[in-house]
């Protein structure tokens, strides 16, 4: 017969030495890799450009959704947007300001190529030509518009996203 508590306290060393176990193997697994000096290797600043680029579509079909708060996600918290309407400094006036924005165009068809892009360690930056139709107050018929983009990048705990982003209609 056991005492009382002593299974409790034989389950809690059990756990601890396959918890050292586990430690010790997954030790050993990196081991040859150590030895070998295979790391993993970072990703290029070529590589991280052409995913970002590819991300970037995420933000476009918010756009067309008319999304304002996943448009907004892409920036920080302190990110700041440019655009004729004026300067929305921080996350919640961008998404402000975005919303205000898709209300009053009815921006649809939107479209963005990136022109160029540049990363050098945790920044970066892009230029892109954009394009769509919007809606033309006060008449209400639609035009095609189209413009360009800067927009400069920041990694941040290995995540990126938008710190300045600028949007200017180009003239027709």
């Amino acid at each position: 017969m056991r005492a009382k508590g002593m299974p409790r306290v034989w389950w809690r060393r059990r756990t601890a030495n396959w918890e050292a176990i586990l430690v010790l193997l997954g030790l050993f697994q990196l081991l040859p890799a150590w030895a070998a000096d295979d790391q993993p290797k970072r990703p290029s600043d070529e590589q991280i450009a052409k995913l970002l680029a590819a991300a970037d579509s995420y933000a476009v079909d918010a756009v067309n959704r008319h999304d304002a708060y996943a448009v907004a996600a892409v920036y920080w918290d302190d990110g700041i947007e440019i655009s004729p309407r004026g300067v929305a400094s921080g996350r919640p006036a961008i998404e402000q300001s975005l919303a205000e924005r898709f209300k009053a165009d009815d921006l649809r068809d939107f479209v963005e190529v990136i022109d160029e892009i540049h990363i050098s360690g945790d920044h970066g930056w892009f230029v892109a030509h954009w394009s769509g139709s919007a809606l033309i107050q006060p008449d209400g018929e639609r035009r095609s518009v189209k413009g360009y983009i800067t927009c400069v990048l920041e990694r941040r705990n290995g995540e990126w996203k938008a710190r300045l982003h600028t949007t200017f209609p180009s003239a027709q």
